[in-house]
């Protein structure tokens, strides 16, 4: 009887312990139709449109640059910074703030999350462990893939090292006047970076934010738009420019 009512009271337990587990059982919803225009696509996402020739807009810039389009995706507005002197014709690529970060090392040198686990019975999750490719600068894993960088380049010459680029951002940017603009739901912004803004060591994030008004004193959330170097080789393989 004793040995009836531990098995009870272990099963209990079990039960509780699932019921409280807020992803227990959870399914992502494959289509949020109500937020995401197109559904085949990411709410906000960056398609190139080629790789050309490109006024330098500071000193030390290659004369090549990468062109793209910035898509908002969902029925939300969205805010980004773009530069006061941008040209107002749409079909003329203008510039915006973007960050030049390290790729994140992981185990293998790769540049994903390293030995990232699922919570949860959530299978639909692990293919979103690439929110360790879009880091802060001021975070600890940014500071890491530059030591493994720097490691990694020992006994090399320093004239034959790479040196990253500082982005379009902060007391780096191209102007001084940075215009925070409205990208409307379904809308398209044409702009373009440094070819150099990209390379086998560091990528380009795109900051911004849904445009939605904060009435309270809690913080709300931003996002970056990560652009790496094997994006634009699966870009240029997949449709070879013609520019």
């Amino acid at each position: 009887m004793k040995h009836s009512a531990q098995i009870l009271l272990l099963a209990v337990c079990a039960s509780i312990s699932a019921s409280s587990t807020p992803q227990a059982n959870v399914r992502i919803p494959l289509e949020a139709t109500n937020f995401v225009i197109d559904a085949s696509k990411p709410y906000v996402y960056l398609e190139i449109d080629h790789v050309g020739p490109r006024k330098p807009m500071r000193e030390g810039e290659p004369n090549v640059g990468i062109y793209l389009h910035l898509t908002n995706n969902c029925a939300l507005p969205i805010v980004i910074v773009k530069f006061e002197d941008s040209p107002a014709d749409p079909k003329t690529a203008i510039s915006i703030e973007d960050e030049v970060v390290p790729n994140p090392q992981g185990p293998g040198g790769d540049v994903t999350g390293g030995s990232v686990y699922v919570e949860g019975r959530v299978p639909d999750l692990k293919e979103m462990d690439d929110i360790f490719r879009s880091p802060n600068l001021n975070e600890a894993e940014v500071s890491g893939a530059e030591w493994a960088q720097k490691q990694a380049l020992q006994g090399t010459p320093q004239k034959d090292r790479p040196e990253r680029p500082h982005g379009y951002n902060g007391g780096n940017a191209p102007t001084r006047v940075q215009l925070i603009t409205l990208v409307p739901p379904g809308g398209k912004v044409f702009f373009s970076v440094p070819a150099n803004h990209v390379s086998a060591t560091w990528h380009f994030e795109i900051p911004f934010r849904l445009a939605l008004p904060n009435k309270s004193r809690i913080r709300p959330p931003y996002s970056y738009l990560a652009f790496y170097q094997e994006d634009l080789k699966n870009a240029q393989a997949a449709t070879p420019t013609t520019h």
